[in-house]
């Protein structure tokens, strides 16, 4: 069994919207690393604040190349719909997405999981060869790139928390720093 992860529409924009906030609220705890770390942290940031631009972009594209898709559910606009269903059916597609998330993000609750898989098979059987392939390309792509970014994000904030955690000796002004405590 694998990791799964939230690849549906929303859960991509709400985890852009995190790491793009990041930059300015991410240092709570007043971390003396931060300061080591806080380019890196900032260039992440911006690609990420591109990115939730071209999801935007992306949405836009997938309402004008593919045909109307309503969710189930949904009283939101129709062409909102239709993109975030042929994302989300696109995304659907990988094996380590978590359908559970993205059917509730839908509005779609106590669903069979297997079945509704099958109805988006089915639904991307229906599509022109130009029109699936557009939507890989752009879908499956866009997604790569937010889990690389996502990844990095991680790591670098992962770095952070352990040396906070272990109170590391750090270096400040060519002088070391010594931590208030530490654990051996």
């Amino acid at each position: 069994m694998g990791l799964y992860k939230k690849l549906d529409l929303w859960s991509i924009i709400d985890h852009l919207d995190t790491m793009v906030d990041y930059d300015y609220n991410g240092n709570e705890k007043e971390s003396p690393y931060w300061d080591y770390y806080s380019e890196q942290i900032r260039e992440l940031c911006v690609l990420a604040s591109d990115m939730w631009q071209e999801i935007q972009e992306l949405k836009n594209k997938l309402w004008y190349k593919l045909p109307e898709r309503k969710i189930a559910f949904c009283d939101e606009d129709t062409c909102e719909q239709t993109a975030i269903a042929w994302f989300n059916t696109a995304a659907a597609m990988l094996s380590d997405t978590d359908m559970q998330e993205l059917l509730e993000h839908e509005n779609h609750y106590n669903a069979d999981l297997l079945e509704e898989k099958a109805k988006r098979i089915a639904a991307l059987s229906r599509l022109t060869k130009e029109q699936q392939m557009f939507l890989y390309t752009e879908v499956i792509g866009f997604i790569t790139r937010y889990l690389e970014l996502s990844a990095a994000f991680h790591t670098i904030t992962a770095v952070i928390n352990e040396l906070d955690y272990h109170q590391a000796f750090a270096i400040k002004d060519n002088k070391i720093i010594m931590p208030d405590e530490a654990y051996l």
